[in-house]
């Protein structure tokens, strides 16, 4: 767990030359042109970068490349004829192995929109089964089909984890929230419908298929394998244990993939999961982005039909009772009646049922009792009998 020298220019202080010298050094080995000269990079960062790019800056950033392990540098071996050439060493550059993966990694980082969404590709999948049936039936080369299935293989579990990240991640759920993604809404359902029902069809045939590859001589690949690595001439040669490690982590992951272990379920059923769930999730977006646009879009057409019935309405009478039915009362009250109701299901019709009965007094002027001061003697007896009277009409009106 050190620190990755070879990242180190994508976070130092002068990071806007040094990119531009690596993305330089990489085009260059995508063209398989190969080593480039001092005065070459001098005029490129010139034109490129800057018109006062110096020479000292040049070394500088390139020996800083070297020592971090970005690039490799020879001296060219000439004849020197005047003191310049000699103090000027003719020196040449090339991109190192790792400053290509770091490069590769920096353009999928900023390219990520175009290259990481992956797909859900039922095709894939389709071919991967058919290699694994070769592969058990013994039909053709078992290192050449087991070559193929690694790539299938890697191709299909990066497709589609990448885009289940891609369907699942902040800016897409930040995207669906936006009445524009209606407009995607089918497309989107009928992509992610049509790729469950496809592949879920192959579950059966992958399971079988998976128990079958047990039956497969994994010794007999893996010195297949190691024949065919010790066929290409490198400096940096592979053992056959490390061989046979990667065979046989290539196995389980296969078995995992499709079958799962006791402790978690597998990827293709957590693929099949993920994709499902997503479209109940696009599903209740639609539901709920429809009632949106249904309840503010124009009602102009409604309005326009109501004001014919308004204007053929023979009196000011009947148009009240129509506006009433309509729109409404402006004024209402509402009180509780807590009796005469024979209501006893939710399905009898209202009007068919007795209305409960509400006493209501007088409200506002000459509403209250008078009274007249008069003489009187204060009897205890009667004043407990109107203190009882008021008392049950209290409790009888909270009642």
């Amino acid at each position: 767990m050190e620190k990755i020298w070879p990242a180190n220019y994508l976070v130092v202080e002068n990071v806007e030359r040094y990119r531009q010298l690596m993305r330089f050094f990489y085009k260059r080995h995508r063209q398989m042109q190969g080593a480039t000269y001092r005065p070459e990079i001098l005029q490129m960062m010139r034109q490129e970068y800057s018109s006062d790019y110096t020479e000292i800056e040049a070394d500088q950033d390139l020996e800083n490349l070297v020592k971090w392990g970005n690039l490799q540098k020879q001296q060219e071996m000439i004849r020197a004829r005047t003191i310049e050439e000699y103090r000027n060493r003719n020196f040449r550059y090339q991109i190192t192995e790792e400053g290509v993966l770091v490069e590769e990694m920096v353009y999928q980082l900023v390219h990520t929109k175009h290259i990481a969404r992956g797909a859900l590709s039922e095709k894939g999948f389709r071919n991967l089964l058919g290699l694994l049936e070769s592969l058990i039936a013994g039909r053709e080369d078992s290192v050449v089909l087991w070559l193929q299935i690694r790539e299938e293989f890697r191709k299909v579990g990066e497709d589609t984890a990448n885009y289940i990240g891609y369907i699942t991640s902040p800016e897409v759920d930040s995207r669906m929230k936006t009445a524009q993604f209606l407009v995607y809404k089918d497309r989107f359902v009928n992509y992610l419908r049509e790729f469950i029902s496809s592949v879920q069809s192959l579950t059966y045939k992958f399971q079988t298929v998976i128990k079958g590859l047990l039956a497969v001589d994994q010794e007999e690949l893996i010195d297949g394998l190691y024949q065919k690595e010790l066929e290409i001439p490198t400096f940096d040669g592979i053992t056959r244990e490390e061989v046979a490690e990667q065979v046989l982590g290539e196995f389980e992951a296969l078995k995992n993939w499709f079958t799962g272990t006791s402790d978690r379920p597998s990827e293709y059923d957590n693929l099949m999961m993920q994709t499902d769930q997503m479209i109940t999730k696009i599903t209740g977006l639609i539901y709920y982005y429809g009632q949106e646009i249904h309840q503010y879009q124009s009602r102009k057409k409604d309005y326009l039909h109501l004001a014919k019935w308004f204007a053929e309405a023979e009196s000011l009478v009947e148009a009240q009772k129509m506006y009433a039915g309509i729109f409404g009362l402006d004024h209402t009250r509402h009180y509780f009646v807590s009796e005469g109701s024979d209501a006893t299901s939710t399905r009898e019709n209202s009007w068919e049922l007795t209305p409960g009965i509400l006493h209501l007094s007088k409200r506002g002027r000459g509403a209250r009792k008078e009274y007249r001061a008069q003489s009187f003697k204060v009897d205890r007896q009667i004043q407990k009998e109107k203190l009882a009277d008021y008392q049950a009409e209290v409790a009888a009106h909270r009642q």
